[in-house]
């Protein structure tokens, strides 16, 4: 049955509450307990979402009141979610690798007096804040010896709102039929990579419209299996991985960790599935890293397949139909190696979704060339988030593809995406000053600079981070650090030269592929902390960065590096919860190196381009 939903439910409730009479006792959710997928139907979990929803009206929660959850993806987020806005309140993620100092400052900013949490050093943690905390739901048993805070589990509130009195059940009734369209559904805390993390509060009619419009753009519908993995708090996993799963029909099962998808794939065969370039440029470093440490013959089977694939993919591209003998490689070339590929992700996979970072065109084709479709897409929080993204019957590799129906976007003359829609926010919580800056007549000024052309939308970098050399030259370095990091030796890349006279930038290596494949044997026994005082590697990386710069103009280029001995990340502040960098911190902490390079005279002549 295809999900192509004509009139949309007033608010998000409705729409899960009819889905259930839709679908009552088929699969909704697939959990997993001691290692196995176990069902939940769609009348479960209405049963769970009623009962949660009694609960939190029986611990004082009021209409409007803000209760935030702090977990990892699992069934009980979106029951705790849909409880949240059945009871009239508003839902307010947090990530939960948020710091504690992180934590206080959206709890405090929201106004929350509830919160979910996942385990009870998590509860214990949020005891800490000196937010204005009540009730803390740890969604994990807790021990007796936790704090009074932190004494309320899961379970306990479930039971309260089983038992609750008909007072109760009767005051929830009320408040979902009195819900609005326009009433604010969520506030979702942005990344803050160059400041702190402003609301953004979406409506109901923001986030469903948003769902609408994706399945109008991509068919999903109730024969498919979506595996989880992707942060709820991410609005484009919560948009795009739970509402629009819920208003398809569609089966959600939760992997169990990052470290587990490999398992989880094999064990639910998913035929959807999000992720973020960091997700896709690992899965192909592991298929490259497979296929070098294979013999020869099948090295070259796999090199002349991939051949065979690519010229498959530009006559796509070309709209154009391949010839008889072309089609009769394609069938050989899947036969003996796309096929094993495919069946390590499940062997049902239809595509993958990329979002919330650009992914680089090469990976694009990589998989296309496999015959496994990867749609890019483009979004924004505010947003509620997807703006673009590519068709399945059409994708174009190096764009987001078209806009979602129903959603205009327009080029201001300075190149800033400016996009309007029934999805654009509400505002920015308690913050009209920020708000006016980014809404115009309805229209939203993303921060982005893009281009329309054949109807599809290319993102080119965040306005904000353009560097403009001392020459005048305007550099996206988003563009540039994407195609560094596309080289196999190199994990990170972070430009710098504004206002200079030539392009810098901070490499971390990929240190796992340095001591793997050895193309410096002389360096493979050395800690990565030895490695980068070593000339030879520096070189090495120069050489590399050359030459994936061949095409690029000579003031976009990269004439001097740092070489990091750790990866940017998340626990030093350097990189957001989404993996995206923060720009001005890591610039600043490594300012006085960077600096050290424009120092240096002469300047090295750059190494000749040269694969190893």
């Amino acid at each position: 049955m295809k999900s192509r939903p004509e009139n949309s439910p007033k608010t998000i409730p409705t729409m899960f509450f009819e889905q259930v009479g839709k679908y009552g006792e088929r699969t909704a959710l697939l959990r997993k307990v001691d290692e196995e997928y176990r069902p939940l139907s769609w009348r479960e979990v209405e049963e769970l979402v009623l009962a949660t929803a009694r609960g939190l009206i029986s611990l004082g929660v009021r209409r409007g009141d803000r209760v935030a959850i702090m977990a990892y993806n699992r069934p009980e987020w979106l029951v705790a979610d849909l409880a949240i806005m059945a009871a009239g309140a508003v839902t307010v993620p947090i990530y939960h690798t948020s710091t504690t100092s992180q934590t206080d400052y959206i709890l405090k900013q929201a106004g929350a007096e509830v919160a979910f949490v996942a385990r009870s050093e998590k509860a214990e943690m949020l005891a800490t804040c000196n937010s204005a905390i009540r009730h803390i739901v740890s969604l994990d048993p807790v021990g007796p010896d936790s704090p009074g805070s932190c004494g309320l589990d899961y379970p306990t509130l479930l039971e309260q709102g089983r038992q609750a009195e008909p007072e109760i059940a009767e005051e929830l009734r009320g408040r979902l039929e009195g819900l609005k369209p326009d009433d604010c559904a969520t506030i979702i805390f942005t990344s803050g990579t160059t400041g702190n993390p402003k609301g953004v509060m979406l409506s109901h009619t923001n986030l469903l419209a948003n769902a609408k419009a994706g399945l109008l753009a991509v068919q999903v519908d109730d024969t498919d299996t979506y595996l989880s993995f992707l942060p709820l708090s991410h609005s484009f996993e919560r948009t795009a991985g739970q509402f629009l799963m819920l208003m398809a029909g569609a089966t959600i099962a939760y992997a169990g960790s990052i470290r587990t998808i490999s398992e989880d794939i094999g064990a639910i065969h998913p035929t959807i599935m999000l992720g973020v370039p960091r997700f896709f440029e690992k899965l192909h470093d592991r298929i490259m890293d497979s296929v070098h440490d294979a013999p020869r013959p099948r090295q070259a089977i796999f090199a002349w397949a991939m051949a065979v694939g690519r010229h498959r993919q530009e006559l796509a591209e070309q709209e154009r139909s391949p010839d008889r003998w072309t089609a009769l490689q394609v069938r050989l070339a899947d036969f003996l190696v796309f096929r094993r590929f495919r069946q390590r992700l499940g062997g049902r996979l239809r595509f993958f979704v990329s979002g919330g970072a650009p992914l680089a065109p090469e990976i694009t084709r990589f998989f296309l060339a496999a015959g496994v479709r990867i749609l890019e897409g483009y979004g924004l929080t505010e947003h509620s988030p997807v703006i673009a993204v590519n068709r399945l019957e059409r994708i174009r590799p190096g764009t987001v593809g078209p806009p979602l129906p129903g959603c205009r976007v327009r080029i201001e003359e300075d190149g800033e995406v400016a996009v309007k829609s029934p999805s654009v926010m509400l505002g920015y919580y308690r913050d009209p000053r920020a708000t006016a800056e980014v809404l115009r007549d309805g229209w939203l000024l993303t921060g982005d600079l893009g281009k329309l052309a054949n109807g599809c939308l290319t993102i080119l970098d965040r306005k904000k981070d353009i560097i403009v050399t001392s020459n005048g030259k305007n550099v996206t370095p988003q563009y540039i650090e994407n195609l560094l990091t596309n080289d196999d030796y190199i994990s990170q890349a972070v430009l710098y030269g504004d206002r200079r006279t030539f392009l810098s930038a901070l490499i971390t290596p990929d240190y796992e592929h340095l001591q793997g494949r050895r193309p410096l044997p002389e360096l493979a026994e050395l800690s990565p902390e030895e490695m980068t005082e070593r000339p030879e590697l520096t070189d090495f990386l120069l050489a590399r960065i050359a030459e994936r710069s061949r095409d690029l103009a000579s003031f976009e280029t990269v004439r001097k590096i740092v070489v990091l001995a750790e990866p940017l990340s998340e626990e030093q502040g350097e990189l957001t919860p989404t993996l995206k960098v923060k720009r001005k911190a890591v610039l600043r902490k490594y300012q006085d190196r960077l600096d050290a390079l424009y120092r240096e005279e002469p300047e090295k002549p750059r190494p000749r381009s040269r694969w190893p």
